[in-house]
């Protein structure tokens, strides 16, 4: 379990993550113990490039850490060297975490359940989630990528979250804090107003009406102007946003699933490496 947030400026793109791992009952149905030390956010190798992952805290016997490693050591597809852009970047890695996912990941489950993989609902299938952000060859402005298994199986299926010159923020996994501070709502809210003005009006809303509700469900979210936000502004609103789930989770009712430390990392348009704040470790 995991939050993850990525915010991408002018000046470079910004990545954090809390340091909670969630480690389950053998049957997959309850928390067995929650650690508050992960490792969950990584430079790759010398590139301009960090990645953050979500969702389940490993594969198999090892961890996402190793895994990252052993990317960097055999670099499968010759990426790391040279110029290459970020989405080859992305793409080289979905597929190399895609043939571990189906190596070891997919014999479990269908081991555990008794049940071919193709038979298990999307929503019980463990999700392996990475952030990717950085600079793809000499380009002046920051991308973000999105890889989440096993929906991003297909090859060039990793979704772009925020291209070259498109600023603002992603939120990834356990949001629903984020959602609802900065929006004011969240989807099970506005869900239920939906139905209750149904059952009163005793229909369904018009095109029309469902445009107002909209209209004013949106007008009450906060904005925020990343437009030419420097990069040290954008560190403490990663950092603020990744403590409000921390937060959110240390005090309502259920297991800290998102805690420990926030962990924040950045590269810049300087040319330098992804770099991971040492005071936030």
């Amino acid at each position: 379990m995991t939050v993850a947030v990525s915010l991408n400026l002018s000046d470079g793109v910004i990545l954090g993550v809390d340091s909670a791992v969630t480690i389950l009952t053998p049957d997959g149905t309850g928390i067995a113990k929650v650690y508050d030390q992960a490792q969950k956010l990584f430079q790759l190798t010398s590139c301009p490039i960090g990645l953050a992952f979500y969702g389940a805290g490993g594969i198999g016997v090892r961890s996402m850490g190793s895994y990252v490693r052993e990317f960097e050591v055999t670099d499968p597809s010759g990426v790391l060297r040279g110029q290459a852009g970020l989405s080859d970047a992305v793409e080289a890695f979905r597929s190399f975490l895609c043939q571990k996912y189906q190596e070891t990941i997919v014999p479990a489950v269908e081991h555990a359940t008794g049940k071919s993989f193709d038979q298990i609902p999307d929503a019980q299938r463990p999700t392996v989630g990475v952030v990717a952000a950085g600079f793809s060859g000499n380009a002046h402005l920051s991308e973000v990528w999105n890889i989440m298994l096993p929906a991003h199986a297909s090859p060039g299926s990793a979704a772009c979250k925020r291209q070259q010159g498109d600023f603002g923020d992603d939120w990834y996994a356990l949001d629903q804090p984020i959602i609802r501070y900065l929006n004011g709502f969240d989807s099970t809210m506005v869900y239920t107003l939906l139905t209750e003005f149904e059952k009163i009006l005793g229909r369904s809303l018009s095109e029309q009406e469902m445009q107002t509700l909209e209209q004013i469900v949106t007008s009450v979210g906060y904005q925020i102007p990343f437009g030419g936000m420097p990069m040290e502004e954008g560190v403490e609103y990663v950092r603020f946003l990744v403590n409000l789930v921390i937060n959110h989770y240390r005090f309502t009712v259920g297991a800290p699933v998102v805690g420990g430390a926030v962990h924040i990392g950045l590269v810049t348009c300087r040319g330098d490496n992804f770099q991971i704040l040492q005071e936030d470790a």
